[in-house]
């Protein structure tokens, strides 16, 4: 069986090589759909040899370019990447094993992202390998339109597509647009509130969000980043009634780092915003930061690298040190520090 590498690209000439040159060993054919490159993306491809190059007007809609790109191949499944994409790792037979299976491929992609001078990572599975019939739907945050039985392959891409670029300005129309034609689309609710909340539109991010856990269900594959979401956004906006989802899923995501994580930034905002509820929470403060570093040797879910281990050491070191233990404040900031974390590094030396 033949395996196409399917890819939509725009004005990606700085990392088209890097992705192309990681991967090309592990397909038998690469088809590339260029829409509307203005820099030197086509020049680069004409070099290449063995890749077939097609054009495609961008029509705000990248669900009908992913097709485009499918029906240009020949190959009996298709992988999809983007040029800012690059193996990390991960064998033909991996592929081969899901094809054999006539299943669809969940590829663990890690994005590296900047926040306060650190470069952090978070993790997803997406559906990214799949028979050559089945097609997108969607015009952001495409999905597959398929029954076939999805399973998380041994398989990892890296990917630094947001460390220099903002996309929310291109994402948030689309999502909009999506939106007005789905009102009730749990999934895209919860998108454009992520990109929301990402540009700092915290009020706007918290309405569609609201809006998205009232359609969602607890066994959507993005159920518990779409509470942590919740969480974070209604931390800004302060909302009381986080509280309240806070308790309905505290059982549900239990082994879920971020859950955790979020729950403690919000109870230590809450408390410095409402000092009267700071008896009846503070302590929550403290077991949701222990719960992050328990669940580090446990099995659990993590979207974002650091929440089980040096960012909930670096905020424990902040609980401390607010309420005056200062020798634990120092003992979890040198564990943060330990492991890189810049923060931790300048907090220690304040207080030593």
């Amino acid at each position: 069986m033949r395996i196409s590498l399917a890819m939509i690209v725009k004005n990606e000439e700085k990392v088209i090589e890097r992705c192309l040159g990681s991967i090309k060993n592990l397909v038998d054919e690469i088809v590339i759909v260029d829409t509307g490159s203005t820099d030197g993306t086509l020049e680069i491809l004409k070099k290449i040899e063995d890749i077939h190059v097609f054009s495609f007007g961008w029509c705000e809609d990248f669900s009908m370019a992913r097709n485009y790109s499918i029906e240009k191949t020949t190959g009996d499944y298709v992988l999809v990447l983007d040029a800012d994409e690059y193996l990390a790792y991960g064998k033909r037979e991996v592929l081969e094993n899901i094809m054999n299976k006539q299943q669809i491929g969940r590829i663990l992609i890690e994005s590296k992202y900047l926040k306060e001078d650190n470069i952090l990572s978070s993790k997803s599975y997406v559906s990214r390998f799949f028979p050559r019939n089945v097609r997108y739907s969607g015009a952001i945050h495409e999905q597959l339109v398929s029954n076939l039985p999805r399973v998380k392959a041994n398989f990892k891409l890296k990917h630094d597509g947001y460390l220099n670029a903002d996309k929310s300005k291109r994402n948030i129309p689309l999502l909009i647009a999506e939106v007005k034609k789905k009102p009730r689309d749990a999934y895209y609710l919860f998108q454009l509130g992520k990109e929301l909340r990402i540009s700092e539109r915290y009020k706007e991010a918290y309405h569609f969000l609201v809006r998205s856990y009232a359609e969602a269900e607890y066994q959507f594959s993005y159920y518990g980043e779409l509470v942590i979401e919740l969480i974070y956004s209604g931390k800004e906006c302060e909302a009381s009634e986080i509280l309240d989802i806070i308790e309905k899923n505290d059982e549900i995501l239990k082994n879920t780092v971020d859950y955790h994580f979020a729950k403690g930034l919000f109870f230590l905002d809450y408390c410095l915003k409402n000092p009267h509820y700071i008896e009846k929470y503070l302590g929550k403060i403290e077991a949701s930061f222990l719960s992050c570093l328990e669940l580090n040797n446990r099995n659990n879910i993590q979207y974002v690298q650091g929440t089980s281990s040096f960012l909930a050491a670096y905020n424990l070191g902040v609980f401390y040190e607010v309420t005056g233990n200062i020798q634990k404040a120092k003992k979890y900031y040198e564990l943060s520090s330990k492991e890189g974390y810049n923060l931790a590094a300048k907090r220690l030396n304040l207080i030593n």
